[in-house]
């Protein structure tokens, strides 16, 4: 019988801690992340996509 619980994926950084999803302010997607890695991670974005301030794209952005 499967387990009802779902196991977090190690993160591929190496830390063996479990990843989880890094979002933008507008709730997208930009890299799986652990405790150890999330600054590091962050740091290859451009840190005003992480304000709730609206930032900067080239696309119309549709509210949900």
């Amino acid at each position: 019988m499967p387990s009802l619980f779902t196991v977090a994926k190690p993160c591929r950084c190496g830390s063996g801690e479990p990843r989880r999803e890094l979002r933008d302010a507008h709730n997208i997607f930009c890299a799986f992340v652990c405790d150890a890695c999330e600054a590091q991670k962050r740091a290859e974005f451009d840190p005003r996509i992480f304000t709730a301030n609206p930032y900067p794209a080239d696309e119309p952005i549709e509210e949900d």
